[in-house]
């Protein structure tokens, strides 16, 4: 008669697990979840972290190991765990902590590593070997090293509460000034934009309704004697948003006179004539130039409507609206 196998092995591993499982229960008062077999690619649960009560989203993955064979592999100071090679990728790219425990069949040696890549060594071509130390047992010391990796854990109600008055207050405004610091010029970073374009990306309706609606300003040099066009720092800044594909055509408000898309056409395209009235500059550009940075900033605009799937009639409204401002200036 032919039926279905329960091989040792398997009993084995289903036996250590369901003692694991027992073990995160009573004595770490946690939540076991266990990979299913056909799924486990080398882990074999997830420990999930409980303090006072709280559910704490903390995972912390294990492999176990159940049978007298794991502790064969004797080293000075523990046990010699040999893994595949392919198990290392798949823990170092894990964003839980990895434990690798062993059991043997009478559960007088319960021992634990957390998988550390700096503590392994290589066991010919396809294997590596890590020591599981005899003084990390189960009982012991197992609670406090698991807890330890929920030291982070934080009550994020009063940030989330902040996020989204934010989000409210930007939604009820029609206009946005966005202030750019002097760090964010001198390290060449783009963080308060891209920020301000993530938040405003939480949604399409909000995304649609964001659209020409910013300008910027530099505060940390409303001190300073030069006009902002002569300050290199912030024309590098800016030519170099341009460069990366910030899509600036798309927030900027094209409804008014805009103080960025003046800022943005004078750090791309080089002055052919410059004249100074009572009250402003007026510059000549070279038509090549600003043939270019229509071309680079249009693309960017086009990437980024493609990207979030807004259509062509809200493209034309923009392009019309930058053409016409162009025009005016």
């Amino acid at each position: 008669m032919t039926l279905p196998k329960m091989t040792s092995n398997n009993m084995k591993g289903k036996i250590g697990e369901s003692y694991f499982k027992l073990f995160v229960n009573e004595h770490l008062k946690c939540i076991y979840h266990s990979v299913h077999k056909e799924d486990d690619f080398g882990i074999d649960g997830y420990i999930e972290l409980i303090i006072d009560e709280n559910v704490t989203g903390k995972m912390i993955g294990v492999q176990i190991k159940y049978g007298n064979s794991y502790f064969n592999n004797i080293t000075n100071y523990g046990y010699k765990y040999i893994g595949e090679e392919k198990h290392l990728n798949y823990y170092l790219n894990n964003q839980s902590p990895i434990f690798i425990i062993i059991i043997d069949e009478k559960r007088d040696r319960m021992n634990w590593v957390k998988f550390d890549i700096n503590k392994t060594m290589p066991v010919g071509e396809e294997k590596w070997w890590i020591e599981i130390p005899k003084e990390n047992k189960l009982e012991t010391n197992f609670k406090e090293a698991v807890f330890q990796e929920a030291n982070t854990v934080n009550d994020f109600r009063e940030q989330i509460k902040i996020n989204w008055d934010i989000n409210k207050i930007i939604k009820q405004t029609d206009k946005r000034i966005l202030a750019i610091s002097k760090k964010e010029i001198i390290e060449n970073s783009f963080k308060i934009i891209n920020d301000y374009i993530s938040r405003m990306s939480i949604n399409k309706e909000t995304l649609i309704n964001s659209r020409a609606s910013i300008d910027i300003y530099f505060p940390e040099y409303s001190n300073d004697s030069r006009e902002i066009f002569e300050i290199p720092e912030i024309m590098t800044w800016l030519r170099n948003s341009i460069e990366i594909g910030i899509p600036w055509f798309y927030f900027l408000d094209y409804k008014q006179t805009n103080r960025c898309f003046n800022l943005l056409v004078h750090c791309y395209c080089r002055v052919t004539n410059i004249y100074q009235t009572e009250n402003q500059y007026l510059c000549n550009y070279n038509k090549m130039d600003l043939k270019r940075f229509l071309e680079k900033n249009f693309n960017n605009l086009n990437i980024f409507m493609k990207k979030n799937n807004i259509g062509n009639e809200i493209n034309k409204e923009i392009t019309d609206g930058i053409i016409n401002m162009l025009i005016h200036n």
